[in-house]
């Protein structure tokens, strides 16, 4: 029997070239999809972010403070992302759209704030980041890690701008004192001055010589303006220390503002609620495309039962059946999102149509390769499965992926199913491009159905095949 199977692919050439090239379907697979994404973390700096900077730079005790346009200097020469510097109204269209994914948008008072963390009303930083989660959920924790760095750090650097005025304070504090310190000398020598005048007064009194009694008065008098000055300086030194002091607050709400002065305030205009609606739209085109393989598997697309006397008629004989068979797997797995998934959307209309329409263009590409490249479509459809897994852009987002890939997204039919599942799941924006782009497609496919069809009838008028 064996010998029977090698004699029989000898003299089929093309059955073995069939099967090798099923054999090598695994690593093709693999290399193409696993290269697409070998390194994405390692790209991060190629994800879009928008920095839009409202803060005005302020001046307090002579030194002008600009954290606003230093944190966007720093941003700007970053690796970790792609920053860009863009007005609001740019910034956030682009990331409603998806092409960006982040905002980090810097408030108008935010140096001016960092100047009231040690009075008694402070007035805590923060530092607004917006994210689309439905354009790319992975990306969207990648840009949230990156929002927490950027926080930190700068409070990092807020606090060493309150240590050092914290510090100036208790160094003129420390320089009071110090002054103090001499005054309360110059006033204990003034007083023993005094009290030597007054002995000396005491002493002259008694025989009442004029000349000591002179003496005693010059003394008496000299102790007094010792004493006197003595006061003033420490007087004027005490009241330097305490007004340095007293422009650090020691109120809780100061303790606080100084622990945290930059706070992060973020939202998502795409929200998604957990992985698996992040993951959706990727999924569903997953499952279209492999349940067109099955149906074209087992779904003899060129046989008919009964000769055919029209390309079109012949076409719409077998589009019917493969008609019918997406509109009762797109209802199937439209009903299984919403009941057993409790998938969320923004629009339960246009994920159906979405779904139908994706069925309808995976089945038209998978007969049309089939019909048209016998075998060889047969393997090809596989090929055309691993690319559009590593280049649609359903996992990982452009720019995390080869240049490769990026070259391929546009040509693959999964790239616009996905945006569109998108914008009916959570993203809720217009694409009549994507949408016209896959009609165009499933079209253009049925269109070169027929024109196989009308080739076979041309050779062969009164036979099926």
């Amino acid at each position: 029997m064996f010998k029977s199977e090698l004699k029989f692919l000898y003299h089929h050439k093309m059955m073995l070239v069939v099967l090798l090239m099923i054999a090598i379907i695994p690593a093709i697979y693999c290399y193409l999809y696993l290269s697409s994404m070998w390194n994405t973390y390692g790209h991060t700096d190629d994800i879009p972010v928008a920095v839009v900077n409202h803060d005005r730079a302020v001046t307090i005790h002579g030194q002008a403070i600009a954290i606003g346009q230093q944190l966007t200097h720093n941003l700007d020469n970053s690796s970790s992302l792609d920053f860009h510097q863009l007005s609001a109204q740019a910034a956030h269209r682009q990331l409603k759209a998806g092409k960006l994914y982040m905002v980090v948008t810097i408030p108008r008072k935010f140096s001016y704030n960092a100047t009231t963390l040690l009075t008694a009303a402070p007035h805590q930083m923060v530092l607004h980041y917006d994210l689309n989660s439905g354009a790319n959920y992975i990306v969207s924790k990648m840009t949230t890690g990156a929002s927490t760095a950027i926080t930190n750090k700068v409070s990092h650097q807020v606090t060493q701008l309150e240590t050092k005025v914290l510090l100036t304070a208790l160094n003129g504090a420390t320089a009071g004192m110090t002054r103090a310190a001499g005054g309360s000398t110059q006033l204990a020598t003034g007083s023993q001055q005094l009290l030597a005048g007054n002995q000396k007064l005491l002493a002259a009194t008694a025989p009442l010589k004029s000349i000591a009694l002179t003496t005693g008065l010059t003394a008496t008098q000299h102790g007094l303006t010792q004493v006197q000055m003595g006061s003033q300086a420490l007087s004027r030194s005490l009241t330097s220390g305490s007004l340095r002091l007293a422009t650090i607050a020691t109120r809780p709400t100061t303790a606080d503002a100084l622990a945290t002065p930059v706070v992060a305030a973020t939202h998502d205009i795409a929200s998604v609620p957990n992985n698996g609606t992040g993951m959706a739209p990727f999924a569903i085109a997953i499952g279209l495309y492999v349940g067109g393989i099955a149906l074209g598997t087992m779904y003899d697309g060129r046989r008919t039962y009964s000769d055919p006397h029209s390309a079109f008629a012949w076409w719409g004989s077998k589009a019917g059946i493969i008609a019918g068979v997406a509109l009762l797997q797109s209802g199937l797995l439209d009903f299984t999102l919403h009941q057993a998934n409790a998938l969320t959307t923004r629009s339960n209309a246009r994920l159906f149509a979405a779904i139908l329409l994706g069925s309808l263009l995976f089945l038209s590409l998978i007969f049309c390769l089939r019909l048209l490249l016998g075998g060889f479509g047969t393997w090809l459809i596989s090929i055309v499965l691993v690319m559009q897994l590593a280049s649609s852009g359903g996992l990982y987002p452009l720019p995390l992926v080869s240049s490769f890939a990026q070259a391929l997204n546009p040509w693959l039919p999964m790239t616009y199913l996905i945006q569109v599942l998108r914008s009916a799941i959570s993203t809720n924006i217009s694409l009549p491009n994507a949408w016209l782009i896959m009609i165009l497609m499933t079209v253009g496919f049925n269109l070169l159905i027929m024109l196989r069809f009308h080739l076979d009838l041309k050779r062969n008028p009164l036979t099926h095949a």
